[in-house]
C-alpha cells in the first residue's frame, strides 16, 4: 500500500460517505417533521405532478360540497314559499267553491275581497322566491360541483347541477298562474256604448242633445228609471265627468268609465240597462245601442202573437226557493201590450221581487227577464181557449249584451283557473324537490371523490412513516461509523511521521 502525504484518499472517501449519509439523513428528518415523502419538487417530480393534480381536485370538491349546501338551502326557501302560495291556493279554491254555489246567501263581495288579497299574497310570495319576471331565481340555476371529465361549461357540464326554473312556466305569481282576472264577486255587467265619441280624442264633442235612460233595481227592491241629459257641443271629458258624478247612477251602483278603445263604458254589479235617445247612424253621440241589459242571469221571453188571449201562466224555479207558480198574465190584442201586461205582472209580484227577479220590456213584444240574486229558470203555458196556444215561449237562461263577471258563474271559473294554477305550481315543485335531490346526490358522489382523491395524494405524497424511522436508526448508525472511520482515516497520516523517525 503506498503511503501519500499530500493525498489522504481513505479521509476523503469517508468524508464523500459521510456527506451522503448526511444528505439522507436530512432528508429521512425532514420527511419525518414534515410527514411529507415530498418536500420539494426534486424528491419526486412526476409524483408531484399527479399529487397535485388530485390536491386541486379535492380543493374544487371540497368547494362544489359547500355550493351544492347552499343551493339546497335556496331550494329549500324556495320551496317553503311554494308551499304556502300552495295553501293560498287551497284558501282560495274555498272560497270560490263557497261563491260558486246558488244556495249561497251571504255576501259575495266579501269574499272576493278576501280573495283579491290571497291573489296579492301569492304575488308577494312569488316576488320573495325570485319566481316572478326577472326574479332572481327564474332562471337556469347552476351549482358547480367539480369532480367530472368536462369542462367547466356555462351549463356546467358533468361538473355540475342545473335546475333550471326559468321561463314564464316557472312562475308563481298570480298573473303568471292565470288568477288575475278571476272574480268570485257579485255579478258584475259591463255595457259599452259603442260607436261614439271618441274618448281618446281631446276635440271629440256632442253633435246633437242625447239623453241616457237607465233602469237599475232601486232601494226599494222596484225597478227605477233614471236619465241624464248631455247636451250638443259637450266634450267627451265633460260628459264622462257628468256621468261620473250623477248621484242617481252613483247609488246604483253604476259606474261610468273609458275602455281600451275610447268607447264610453258602463258597469255595475247589480242589473241594469241603458238606452241612448239617439239612434241615427250619422250622429255622433255617446250611445247607439239599443237598449242594453247588463251581465245577470237572464231569460228573453219570444213569440208574444196579438191574437194571443186568456190567461197566460208564468212558473218561475228560484235558486233554491222552490217554484212560483201562476204569475198570471192576460193578453190584449196587441202584442206590445202583451208583452207591457208581461212587465207590469212580474214586477208587480213582491216574491219575485224579494228574489231578485225583474222584467222589462226590451223591443215590441220581447220581454226579458233578468235576476240579480240567485239562477233560476223560468217556464210558460197558456191556458187560452181561442188563439194562438203559444203565446209566450222561455228562452235558455243566458247572460246576455254586455260582459259578465262573478257571481256563480265567475267563482266556477276561478275554480277551473285554480286546478289549472295547482298543476303548474305543482310542476314547479316537482323540478324544486328533484333539484333538492340531485343536490344532495351529487353532495354524497364529491364527498367519496375527495376521500379517493385524498388516498391517491396521500399515497404518493405523505411519507411512510415507519420506513422513514427504519432509515432514521439505519442512517443514524451509518452516520456515527462514518464519523469514527473519519477520525481513523486522519490518523493514517501519522504513520508517516514514524517512518521518518526510524
Amino acid at each position: 500500500m503506498s503511503i501519500s502525504l499530500i493525498n489522504n484518499l481513505g479521509s476523503l472517501a469517508s468524508q464523500s460517505r459521510l456527506n451522503a449519509t448526511g444528505a439522507k439523513l436530512n432528508t429521512t428528518i425532514q420527511r419525518l417533521s414534515s410527514g411529507l415523502r415530498i418536500n420539494s419538487s426534486g424528491d419526486d417530480a412526476a409524483g408531484l405532478s399527479i399529487a397535485n393534480k388530485y390536491r386541486s381536485d379535492v380543493a374544487i370538491l371540497t368547494q362544489g360540497v359547500r355550493n351544492a349546501n347552499d343551493g339546497i338551502s335556496t331550494l329549500q326557501i324556495i320551496d317553503g314559499g311554494l308551499n304556502t302560495i300552495s295553501n293560498l291556493l287551497d284558501r282560495a279554491a274555498t272560497l270560490s267553491a263557497q261563491s260558486a254555489s246558488d244556495t249561497f246567501t251571504g255576501s259575495r263581495d266579501i269574499l272576493q275581497s278576501e280573495f283579491s288579497n290571497i291573489l296579492s299574497e301569492i304575488t308577494r310570495q312569488a316576488e320573495n322566491i325570485g319566481l316572478v319576471s326577472g326574479g332572481t331565481n327564474n332562471v337556469a340555476l347552476t351549482t358547480v360541483i367539480g369532480g367530472g371529465s368536462d369542462t367547466f361549461a356555462t351549463s356546467g357540464g358533468n361538473n355540475g347541477v342545473q335546475v333550471d326554473l326559468s321561463g314564464s312556466t316557472n312562475r308563481v305569481d298570480s298573473t303568471s298562474l292565470g288568477l288575475n282576472s278571476l272574480d268570485i264577486g257579485a255579478t258584475s255587467g259591463t255595457v259599452t256604448a259603442s260607436s261614439g265619441i271618441d274618448f281618446t280624442s281631446t276635440t271629440a264633442t256632442l253633435t246633437a242633445n242625447e239623453t241616457l235612460t237607465f233602469q237599475y233595481v232601486g232601494a226599494t227592491g222596484t225597478l227605477t228609471t233614471a236619465t241624464v241629459a248631455l247636451t250638443a257641443g259637450q266634450t267627451a271629458n265633460s260628459a264622462l265627468a257628468q256621468l261620473q258624478a250623477d248621484t242617481n247612477l252613483q247609488a246604483a251602483g253604476i259606474t261610468a268609465d273609458v275602455d281600451s278603445s275610447g268607447d264610453l263604458q258602463f258597469s255595475s254589479s247589480n242589473f241594469f240597462t241603458v238606452v241612448s235617445s239617439t239612434a241615427a247612424a250619422s250622429q255622433t253621440g255617446i250611445g247607439q245601442t239599443v237598449q242594453v241589459t247588463s251581465a245577470a242571469d237572464s231569460t228573453t221571453l219570444t213569440g208574444l202573437s196579438a191574437s194571443a188571449a186568456g190567461a197566460q201562466n208564468l212558473d218561475f224555479t228560484i235558486g233554491d226557493s222552490g217554484t212560483i207558480n201562476q204569475v198570471s198574465v192576460t193578453s190584449s190584442t196587441a202584442s206590445t201590450a202583451s208583452a207591457a201586461a208581461i212587465v207590469t205582472a212580474i214586477n208587480n209580484s213582491s216574491v219575485l221581487r224579494d228574489a231578485g227577479v225583474f222584467a222589462i220590456n226590451t223591443t215590441g213584444s220581447t220581454v226579458k227577464v233578468v235576476s240579480t240574486q240567485s239562477a233560476f229558470a223560468l217556464t210558460a203555458e197558456n191556458n187560452a181557449t181561442t188563439g194562438n196556444n203559444n203565446a209566450v215561449a222561455a228562452g235558455s237562461k243566458t247572460i246576455t249584451d254586455g260582459t259578465g263577471t262573478g257571481g256563480a258563474d265567475g267563482a266556477k271559473a276561478a275554480l277551473d283557473a285554480i286546478s289549472d294554477a295547482i298543476t303548474t305550481l305543482s310542476t314547479v315543485q316537482g323540478i324544486v324537490g328533484s333539484g333538492q335531490n340531485r343536490l344532495q346526490q351529487a353532495i354524497d358522489l364529491a364527498t367519496s371523490q375527495i376521500n379517493n382523491f385524498q388516498a391517491a395524494d396521500s399515497r404518493i405524497r405523505d411519507a411512510d412513516v415507519s420506513a422513514e424511522a427504519s432509515n432514521l436508526a439505519r442512517l443514524s448508525v451509518l452516520q456515527q461509523a462514518g464519523v469514527a472511520a473519519l477520525a481513523q482515516a486522519n490518523q493514517a497520516s501519522q504513520a508517516v511521521l514514524s517512518l521518518l523517525r526510524g
